[in-house]
């Protein structure tokens, strides 16, 4: 048993009444069970396109910004490039990595602002609003991808187009804030002892989602054609979000205020942000600011290392082992089985055989994305970073037990200000990681292309580091002994 639920007796059992600003959770056994489809959907429609969008702004940075012909720029990732389209893409790389780091930075710094207000304001007028948000703007933009890409093929049209597509994203919150109404929501509608095993497995519906996207796109790409994949993608999240409209219900019933006050208006009260500031930073028992400070860090950490990685990654492969489209999907698929795996089997057998805490799982976790990277930044083969999947196929619960921790941690009525928190501190990385990683793989592009993958190892074992103080620090709770009142 995790020592902070050990300690859970400590807290008073006199019933002060409800909290005056905090609305009722609606009391509905298994409710978070109808979010995974739309999460599934989001999630394939992401990993659907993301490796296409990455080929696309190649190929179109080769006939747009460089003013080539479309015969030759076919060429490039394809098995049997000659020596003139290697040269080639050489010189057109550095110019794609600007504009994925563009499209990084937009979707970004709006989210990272609006984070701050979107916790306080979903704990008055609920996490659906949220939630249909950020798949209003998910669908837009891809609606608008699609319609650049089929454009082009009939006009020359510049690659940095597809930057303006990712303004409606950034504007609805992206995909932290989406994270955001996601893990409140499965707060409101669990207790502490099932809630890391609830987050597992919504978690688990992002993988399958992303697996489904990854085995499908290259022969989606193959039969079809770029437009049509991010049509799809784009149909998949409207999907999504007629189901979150029509089937999903609120987890928070809405108080007097939030049904007579203009919601839009509420949203940008900086009384909000104050609250939130200080609920983040005030003190609290033991050391429970302390840890969930540690476990923020350690989110935020990742996140910068996750989405740094993933701008220049698909580059990195292309330029190294010469993969295409499909060569990349296969890895990635498999990447994302393993993740599923330890996400399931691979969690309930750890805690069956061993019962660590949550806190420990999650340092298990970092370590195993810090393996990851190593390997991957030493391959020579292929096999090699199919290896390094197999041997971390631990890695995808770090994120939701580190959740997990917080919510474990925090009452209840502070843990959406804390997400949200969280949540902004996470959308502000890729403002430093993205031009760091770019500048980092440019750098190296000539000698070592691998070279930011120790950036990243280095990164995620320093979220390791942090998981483990933070269990030093549970490990010295002191139990508070509490006098009823007759």
């Amino acid at each position: 048993m995790d020592e902070r639920e050990a300690t859970d007796d400590r807290l008073p059992v006199v019933d002060l009444g409800p909290e005056p600003t905090q609305p009722p959770r609606l009391e509905r056994k298994y409710r978070y069970l109808i979010l995974e489809p739309a999460v599934l959907l989001i999630f394939f429609a992401w990993n659907v396109s993301s490796a296409v969008f990455a080929n696309q702004i190649v190929y179109q940075t080769c006939t747009g910004a460089f003013g080539k012909n479309k015969s030759l720029c076919d060429q490039l990732g394809t098995e049997n490039e000659t020596e003139e389209i290697q040269q080639l893409e050489k010189a057109i790389q550095p110019y794609s990595a600007n504009i994925l780091m563009a499209k990084s930075l937009v979707e970004s710094i709006i989210p990272a602002l609006g984070s701050m207000f979107i916790g306080p304001w979903s704990d008055r007028y609920g996490r659906k609003p949220v939630i249909v948000s950020c798949f209003t703007g998910a669908f837009l933009t891809y609606a608008i991808v699609a319609l650049i890409s089929l454009l082009s093929m009939y006009y020359t049209i510049n690659p940095w187009y597809y930057v303006l597509a990712s303004i409606t994203t950034a504007l609805s919150g992206g995909t932290c804030a989406l994270i955001t109404g996601v893990f409140c929501y499965i707060a409101d509608v669990t207790v502490e002892k099932t809630r890391a095993t609830k987050m597992a497995i919504v978690e688990a519906a992002v993988f399958t989602g992303l697996l489904a996207g990854t085995l499908s796109s290259s022969y989606i790409l193959r039969w079809t054609n770029g437009t049509t994949v991010f049509a799809i993608a784009a149909g998949a999240v409207f999907l999504g979000l007629m189901y979150i409209i029509f089937y999903i219900e609120e987890s928070i019933k809405p108080n007097e205020l939030s049904e007579t006050n203009n919601r839009a208006r509420e949203l940008f009260r900086l009384d909000l942000v104050s609250e939130l500031m200080q609920t983040c930073f005030k003190r609290r028992p033991n050391y429970d600011r302390l840890i969930i400070w540690l476990v923020i860090l350690a989110l935020a950490a990742n996140i910068f290392a996750m989405d740094g990685s993933q701008t220049v990654f698909l580059l990195f492969l292309r330029e190294r082992f010469e993969w295409t489209v499909k060569d990349y999907s296969y890895y990635d698929a498999s990447a994302i089985v393993f993740m599923i795996i330890g996400n399931t089997a691979g969690l309930y057998v750890i805690r069956k055989l061993f019962n660590p805490s949550v806190t420990v799982l999650a340092a298990l976790g970092y370590c195993c994305y810090a393996i990851n990277s190593t390997i991957q930044a030493l391959a020579s083969e292929p096999w090699h970073l199919y290896m390094g999947t197999a041997i971390c196929f631990m890695k995808g619960i770090a994120g939701p037990m580190s959740r997990a921790v917080i919510s474990n941690t925090a009452p209840p009525n502070d843990i959406g200000k804390i997400f949200s928190l969280t949540t902004s501190i996470e959308s502000i990385t890729p403002l430093f990681s993205a031009p760091l990683y770019t500048f980092v793989y440019k750098s190296t592009l000539a000698w070592y292309p691998g070279a930011f993958n120790l950036i990243t190892a280095t990164v995620y074992f320093t979220c390791a580091c942090l998981m483990i103080f933070a269990k030093i620090f549970q490990s010295m709770y002191q139990t508070t002994t509490y006098t009823s009142i007759n």
